[in-house]
């Protein structure tokens, strides 16, 4: 095949337009480009077609629960997928265990036409069809929004682009469960992914102190204040506040916010006990609803909020008003829409920063994620709080993940021991 030129097509749609097709429907109606692309890669490999198939029932039976679950498993068989047919030339069921090993070594250096700078969409509607977007690429360097690089720079980066340890076991987990399914099926003879991962020279065993990404308390507070002296200025800004002070102080994934198959978040999901607690209702990580407590101090923003949507006073649990609205269009919104908005709000507190002298600082808004947010609140409130409730609010399964992640007690003794250590003999 020729290696300069990126030849490959996305395979499988986005969760939603997948949902939408019938179970025994192989290609969409209104995307005849993956049909297209499968039956002309059939010619020359022979099997690729049930390939497709088997990989489209695989998503339709992993990726049911949610949209998470279906990006990550569709991201990782696609690429599979694609580099077994125009890489490797066979079927995914004819590969050998070295054919494995050529494919991990192929995903922990990819090749610089198959990596891109930015996550683009792999299909664009266009005359009520959907087509191929010609930017997509099946990997994406994360570049910090710091870095605005040239041309140059950004092909400099593409060739010393390593695939991340989490991305790599990403990769593991997700062929050997796919294999499985396969074997399951009676499509594959075998399961060598276990074997290739254990000699696998790219995962290191990590034991690390965990750097949680979060923002300053100055960070934070320049956020929250810029946010609202834009709301005060600009009633559309209303929602963007609305949306900073839940994430940070309710402590939600950006997809518990958002619009899904499954859960719509409403007003109504707000609560309120017989003992005059306030409450969030949240369907969280695992499909599991968990209640967030909700302080006292995040009320006004809320009701300054509802004022806006031209509601009154604290939602009843009948309402099914949509809790984030569309500023065009019906019902909620998705987790690309809020992260956008997210980060409007952080490069207008990088601007008021570095005009106020805080240029040092403002650099980290530049890196900064939606996801951040949640760190935020839960590592400015660990210390004042009993671990089992902060566990409890954050959706951990147990306390040990919350105290790994954010007060990491193992290593604060160890620090506190170590820093008495000499250098000399007494």
């Amino acid at each position: 095949m020729n290696t300069d030129a990126f030849n490959a097509e996305p395979l499988f749609d986005s969760h939603r337009n997948f949902q939408q097709m019938h179970r025994n429907q192989l290609f969409s109606e209104d995307n005849q480009s993956v049909k297209q692309f499968v039956d002309t890669i059939n010619q020359t490999v022979n099997g690729a077609l049930e390939d497709y198939r088997y990989t489209k029932e695989f998503l339709q039976s992993k990726g049911r629960r949610n949209e998470a679950t279906y990006n990550l498993f569709r991201s990782e068989t696609e690429k599979f997928l694609l580099w077994a047919w125009l890489y490797a030339g066979k079927s995914i069921v004819t590969l050998k265990r070295r054919d494995l090993e050529t494919y991990i070594d192929f995903v922990h250096k990819p090749p610089v036409n198959w990596i891109s700078s930015y996550v683009y969409r792999r299909f664009e509607d266009r005359n009520g069809y959907r087509h191929v977007n010609p930017d997509w690429r099946p990997f994406t360097i994360k570049i910090p929004k710091s870095q605005r690089l040239d041309d140059i720079d950004f092909n400099n980066k593409k060739r010393n682009y390593q695939c991340s340890q989490d991305a790599m076991k990403a990769t593991f987990s997700v062929l050997n469960v796919f294999y499985d399914y396969l074997v399951t099926e009676d499509y594959a003879f075998g399961n060598a992914i276990a074997s290739v991962k254990k000699d696998s020279p790219y995962l290191i065993k990590d034991a690390s102190v965990v750097d949680v990404k979060r923002l300053s308390s100055l960070q934070w507070d320049y956020i929250l204040q810029s946010t609202q002296t834009l709301a005060d200025g600009d009633e559309t800004f209303e929602r963007t506040l609305f949306i900073i002070a839940c994430l940070k102080t309710l402590y939600l994934r950006v997809s518990e916010l958002s619009e899904r198959p499954v859960w719509s978040p409403v007003m109504g999901h707000f609560w309120t006990d017989k003992d005059k607690n306030h409450w969030f209702k949240v369907f969280g990580k695992g499909n599991k609803q968990r209640d967030v407590s909700v302080p006292d101090s995040f009320l006004p923003y809320l009701e300054r909020y509802r004022q806006y949507r031209g509601l009154n006073g604290y939602p009843l649990s009948s309402e099914t008003d949509p809790l984030l609205n569309k500023l065009k269009g019906f019902g909620g919104m998705t987790s690309r829409q809020l992260r956008r908005i997210v980060q409007q709000a952080f490069d207008h507190a990088y601007e008021q920063m570095t005009q106020e002298g805080f240029s040092h600082e403002a650099q980290t808004l530049k890196q900064a994620t939606t996801h951040w947010l949640r760190h935020t609140g839960a590592s400015m409130d660990i210390a004042s709080r009993p671990l089992k409730h902060m566990a409890d609010e954050l959706g951990h399964a147990s306390m040990g993940t919350t105290d790994r992640v954010y007060v990491q007690s193992d290593h604060l003794e160890r620090a506190k021991s170590g820093k008495k250590r000499s250098i000399e003999s007494s």
